[in-house]
């Protein structure tokens, strides 16, 4: 009797550790780092106290060495329980069959913005679970314009070519404008018109960049800002766009930085740094174009060990209260219809154009145009800077020739 009640006691104890033994959810993210840490290491706590059975570990791998990690995983059948996509990662792992399908009847679905979710949804499926819309355009310090007489962020064209003249009379550095990152921002705010949306036709090879007169316009442009003082082509063509670019900005060495909100963060930390976000001064409008990149989302791969508990995930993050903590720590907008911005006021003029209907999604991230197309418009500007008396054409056409190549 005594054997018979040790043995069933031993077995519920067993089972009972069993029943309550944690699930350790592999994570894999280009956001949670130090450098951005998105929110994560709050979301996690606050997800792992809502499912005590769940621990999360999260793994960071910068986006760049994603497509090196997580192939040779998806391929093995043991990829992480979730991992950070983008609309490019979404297509190519969806269509090799790699992705679970999250299905089209979720609440967070059926909240998406139209046009986020006609980038992600693949052939009827929903694969990616988006968590973000960041904004690119200029990043500007007050009180180097203030010294110039100059109270907002410049947001036509006219305003910043006087701002830089300005500037240069006060002989203050007026736009970091370098080759890749930064020209391609500009050139794009000018050359895609967000009221006929050409990009689609010009990414397709229906349409050439070459006859396209809202880029040739683009470039023209770009000499007019060489013509204000605004940069000197030269020594901007070979500038780190990612490095020594932000740097200058954040030293208080220049008075404008075409790049991403993403840098909203590191940029407050800096004492006595007084910046503004504004959308990209363009032709096509008088409040600025705002240049809103379809950021990353979440997936969860076909052979997940543990796809319950990723799923938990994926509806943690679908709580806008949740969501709201990532979008805050991000200085970006949600990409779901009636949630409310969690922008600093320090973009309110970003905001505004958006709001204003002045804004284009990137077409890079809506893959409008191709991925090859992305290094040839960064290599052919610096070549532009270098050679501003070469025809329009001669930049115009190897986008061309990008687009055809990787019909």
């Amino acid at each position: 009797m005594t054997r018979n009640l040790l043995s069933t006691t031993l077995f519920a104890l067993l089972a009972g550790t069993a029943a309550h033994a944690q699930t350790v959810l592999d994570v894999v993210a280009w956001k949670g780092n130090e450098a951005e840490p998105a929110g994560m290491p709050q979301l996690i706590e606050k997800f792992e106290a809502e499912h005590p059975e769940i621990t999360v570990d999260l793994t960071f791998v910068a986006r760049k060495d994603i497509d090196k990690v997580i192939p040779p995983r998806l391929q093995s059948g043991n990829p992480p329980d979730v991992t950070m996509v983008d609309s490019a990662l979404n297509k190519l792992w969806g269509e090799a069959g790699f992705l679970t399908d999250l299905g089209t009847d979720a609440d967070w679905v059926q909240r998406m913005k139209p046009e986020v979710r006609e980038v992600l949804e693949l052939d009827g499926a929903m694969l990616t679970q988006p968590l973000e819309i960041i904004g690119m355009g200029n990043f500007v310090n007050m009180d180097l314009l203030a010294r110039a007489g100059i109270q907002t962020p410049p947001v036509t064209l006219d305003e910043l070519t006087a701002a830089c003249g300005a500037l240069a009379e006060q002989g203050i550095s007026p736009m970091i404008f370098s080759g890749g990152f930064s020209a391609m921002l500009f050139v794009g705010a000018n050359g895609i018109d967000p009221a006929t949306g050409n990009a689609a036709a010009l990414g397709a090879g229906d349409d050439s960049f070459v006859e396209d007169a809202s880029f040739n316009q683009a470039l023209d442009r770009v000499r007019a800002l060489v013509d204000a003082q605004c940069f000197d082509p030269e020594l901007q063509a070979g500038l780190d766009p990612w490095a020594t670019a932000p740097q200058e900005f954040r030293s208080g060495n220049v008075a404008i930085l075409p790049q991403g909100a993403w840098n909203i963060g590191s940029f407050q930390q800096v004492e006595g740094l007084n910046f503004q976000f504004a959308p990209m001064p363009s032709g096509f409008s008088d409040t600025g174009v705002a240049l809103d990149l379809v950021g990353p989302g979440w997936a969860i791969p076909r052979d997940a060990e543990h796809a319950e508990a990723a799923r938990a995930w994926v509806d943690f993050f679908a709580k806008p209260e949740n969501l709201a903590i990532f979008l805050q720590a991000e200085n970006a907008y949600s990409p779901y219809e009636g949630a409310e911005t969690q922008m600093p006021e320090l973009a309110a003029s970003y905001t505004a154009a958006r709001d204003a209907g002045s804004a284009i999604l990137w077409p890079f991230s809506t893959l409008e145009f191709p991925k090859a197309l992305q290094p040839e418009w960064e290599d052919s500007l610096t070549g532009f800077l270098l050679n501003l008396d070469d025809p329009n054409e001669d930049t115009l056409q190897r986008w061309d020739d990008a687009v055809e190549d990787s019909l």
